[in-house]
């Protein structure tokens, strides 16, 4: 009998810090976000993931109605898709849709990685060598970032140069969840998916350190990597990577001219971007700009604001707002910030 009631003592204390964490969850339950604010000089700041794949890809499951609503109830304003399959074509993922701006785009297999061809609506005749891809992207109107960069060939400075992609994708979720899968699997058994997913939100440290060894301004993108596939209980559980989950998860933010597919793209390629784990906290704007011989940035909330050039820091603090003095000699720039000791916002260079 003790034994009994120790096991209901468990399930109960279990089901209780479940629910309080759920409640404790910084996101909504419906479409309650704003998905894009006017920022000085005119442009506008857009919430979108990148790298989201769909039944058009062998490995998804998901469909472009379930991505809309799950669009919708995360703020997120743009979708990137990035299939797999280069015998199809992605006229119904693109356009706007409900308010939506649906991206088409490919996941190609270049050198351990892949190049995300962001922007493209058919696959058929793009090339494989690397600098060939990036410039029928590029010849397209679209943009070209290089997929897993944690294992990439292109991570490496001297063929990054060479094959000119506008940037790299900073973090993915499906190579963090390979990390944390163990953690990951007591997550899912122990807590609903919105809270058992946020053992994804890792700091990138590696790809960071990547990262500043490359060449000239290599924008960022986050990659969700999102599939909707995967199952705890397999045919008799449901589905743990929603897309309406993992698009809270991690986002990337375009400083836009308009609110149009075009003007994403180009913001993408121009730098005009930065990353947000979004599951630590919401991040409807985050503010940066050149002032004298520093740099203001404003955060949504109190973070360790840390202004990096050439893989070093060059001033930090803990703040809201602040001005981190630059030095006359910074070059190649981005900005963080940090809660605790998690990365939240990261911005591209510039």
């Amino acid at each position: 009998m003790d034994g009994h009631h120790a096991i209901e003592r468990l399930a109960l204390a279990l089901a209780t810090l479940a629910l309080s964490a759920c409640a404790a969850l910084p996101w909504p339950s419906g479409s309650l976000r704003a998905t894009g604010f006017p920022e000085a000089g005119g442009l506008i700041d857009l919430r979108g993931v990148v790298h989201v794949h769909t039944r058009v890809s062998h490995d998804s499951r998901g469909s472009i109605g379930e991505i809309i609503d799950a669009a919708h109830g995360a703020g997120v304003a743009w979708v990137a898709f990035t299939e797999h399959t280069r015998h199809a074509s992605l006229t119904a993922a693109s356009g706007v849709v409900e308010g939506v701006i649906l991206i088409p785009g490919w996941e190609v297999g270049v050198l351990g990685g892949s190049i995300l061809a962001l922007g493209i609506l058919e696959p058929a005749g793009l090339p494989r060598a690397p600098r060939a891809l990036v410039q029928a992207i590029h010849e397209q109107g679209g943009a070209a970032f290089v997929g897993h960069f944690e294992r990439s060939g292109l991570s490496d400075p001297i063929r990054f140069a060479q094959a000119e992609p506008d940037g790299i994708e900073i973090a993915n979720l499906h190579a963090t969840s390979e990390e944390v899968r163990v953690r990951l699997a007591l997550a899912e058994l122990l807590f609903p998916a919105p809270l058992a997913l946020r053992a994804l939100l890792r700091t990138p440290s590696a790809n960071l350190e990547r990262w500043a060894r490359l060449p000239g301004a290599p924008a960022i993108v986050g990659g969700v990597d999102a599939h909707a596939k995967f199952r705890a209980l397999g045919p008799l559980g449901g589905t743990l990577d929603r897309y309406r989950d993992v698009f809270r998860l991690l986002t990337t933010h375009v400083l836009v001219r308009e609110r149009s597919a075009p003007a994403i793209l180009e913001a993408l390629r121009e730098g005009r971007s930065y990353v947000a784990f979004e599951g630590l906290a919401n991040v409807d704007r985050f503010e940066v700009s050149r002032e004298g011989g520093g740099v203001r940035v404003r955060a949504p909330r109190k973070a360790r604001l840390a202004l990096v050039c050439g893989g070093v820091v060059a001033s930090e603090v803990e703040a809201v707002e602040a001005v981190l003095p630059a030095g006359e000699s910074a070059s190649l720039c981005h900005v963080e910030a940090w809660l605790d000791e998690r990365l939240w916002i990261v911005t591209s260079r510039f």
